[in-house]
């Protein structure tokens, strides 16, 4: 298997997983990998952390709202990983209005830019699960990938155009307006968030902090030009 990016969906074999139970967990995280696992539910990958072997894959799992919204950390090694995908597309949740997301004249707007991008966070893993994670004041996570830096900043003019989306999610009680975080992602798994990425942009900030799943990086505007210019390392395909 290649490099597993950030915010990769993994799923994880038998073995992976009596390795991952077997660990100290207090009960209410054993019931929920219990559930979890029978409902071949996924992990997502994290950011590696120091003194996790580099034969490992750090993985996170976002618990529902059942469970209080803990957020469990665990590694593996790459051979207990069974398969891996993507969060749901932007396009699939607001189709299926499963968290009242409605957004198709922005996906219309931005087409181009739009058919690529995936929820994750809350609303992502709500979708999947259909599960209890949404709740009032949660953001609308975005993950947007493009190709080059001509591409981030048309995705951030797409992004710019509907900060907020308006929302009606059956668990509560009243309309909202969902505020729209997330990242742009490029090629190589390399992700600013997209708000610190438009600060950057208009001479707001003088550095932004870019991330994949080994480190962090401070870069200034001529860094980032440098970055995307650079070759890419092999990848997970989506």
């Amino acid at each position: 298997m290649t490099e597993l990016q950030r915010n990769t969906l993994v799923w994880l074999t038998p073995q992976a997983w009596t390795a991952v139970q077997a660990r100290q967990w207090e009960a209410p995280v054993q019931d929920l990998l219990r559930y979890w696992q029978s409902c071949q539910f996924p992990w997502v990958v994290a950011r590696q952390r120091p003194g996790v072997a580099d034969a490992d894959v750090c993985l996170g799992l976002p618990a529902p709202q059942h469970w209080g919204r803990r957020r469990l950390a665990t590694h593996v090694a790459l051979d207990g990983i069974a398969r891996h995908g993507q969060f749901p597309l932007l396009g699939e949740v607001a189709r299926a209005n499963l968290c009242g997301i409605s957004a198709g004249s922005w996906l219309a707007q931005g087409a181009d830019v739009a058919s690529q991008v995936r929820v994750y966070g809350s609303y992502g893993w709500q979708y999947m699960t259909g599960m209890s994670y949404v709740r009032t004041g949660s953001d609308l996570d975005l993950s947007v990938p493009v190709p080059d830096l001509p591409g981030a900043l048309r995705a951030l003019d797409w992004l710019a155009q509907a900060s907020e989306v308006p929302s009606q999610v059956r668990e509560l009680s009243q309309p909202l307006t969902l505020r729209v975080d997330g990242e742009i992602v490029f090629a190589d798994g390399r992700a600013l968030a997209w708000r610190e990425l438009q600060a950057l942009r208009q001479g707001r900030v003088a550095e932004a902090l870019v991330k994949d799943r080994h480190q962090l990086l401070l870069l200034d505007w001529a860094g980032l030009e440098a970055m995307v210019q650079a070759p890419t390392a092999s990848v997970v395909p989506a």
